[in-house]
């Protein structure tokens, strides 16, 4: 849910292109200082041409038009002051927004780390599973030395059966001396192909074991720098 959310987010302001509405909010703003410049010149032409006219128009017609003339200053002071409460306004936006950096890299770094973590967190519960494959390599192990503890039985008692055959029958003891070597035999065969299976079992673990240890070892390094330029840029704030 977390990482779904952050995905939205990251999409939001890339769409926003936040960099590009600075730039337009400060076009704004300088146009907003130009007219200003330009409607305080007009405001001191209207009072040279005001006075003008009160120097050169006869008392009866200003008179006449002084009214009129008070209309149309009120309202150019009302329209004058609503343009000055918007444009405070605007530039009030304008200093919040015009420095603000653009979450768009802090918001990448974090999507990277939070893959990373998750990518550490798949190879940890993979060496768990190889942990645990090893653990019954090392009990088929023991199983392979119980039974050479076996077959180093059985060659004693092949060598007492040996010992005694000089005072048992010439037949007798032969057949018994091969029904010991077959059982030997065999059990030795066994062992081998036992011995040879777990040892390449063990083999194939160990590899994996180590790959996984040093993708691990490789996400987690990844993941340090990540958190160290992660904490960088929220220093840069």
């Amino acid at each position: 849910m977390a990482a779904g959310s952050a995905t939205s987010m990251l999409e939001y302001w890339k769409q926003f292109d936040l960099h590009q509405f600075q730039k337009e909010l400060d076009s704004t703003a300088t146009e907003l200082a130009n007219r200003q410049d330009e409607s305080d010149q007009s405001r001191k032409r209207l009072i040279e041409q005001s006075r003008e006219f009160k120097k050169n128009t006869p008392e009866d017609i200003r008179k006449a038009v002084a009214p009129l003339l008070k209309s149309f200053q009120a309202e150019v002071d009302n329209l004058s002051k609503r343009s000055k409460a918007a444009e405070a306004s605007f530039l009030s936006v304008y200093k919040k927004l015009i420095d603000i950096p653009d979450p768009v890299p802090v918001l990448e770094h974090s999507q990277a780390l939070q893959k990373k973590v998750q990518r550490a967190q798949d190879v940890e519960v993979e060496n768990e599973k190889l942990r645990e494959t090893l653990e019954e390599y090392n009990k088929e192990f023991a199983e392979v030395k119980n039974q050479e503890v076996t077959i180093k039985q059985l060659r004693e008692k092949l060598r007492e059966t040996e010992e005694k055959m000089e005072s048992l029958a010439q037949g007798r003891a032969k057949e018994k001396e091969k029904e010991l070597q077959r059982a030997f035999a065999e059990k030795e065969r066994q062992l081998q192909e036992t011995q040879m299976s777990v040892a390449t079992k063990l083999g194939e673990a160990e590899h994996k074991s180590t790959t996984l240890q040093n993708a691990l070892d490789s996400t987690n390094a990844e993941l340090f720098e990540l958190r160290s330029k992660y904490d960088e840029l929220n220093s840069a704030k």
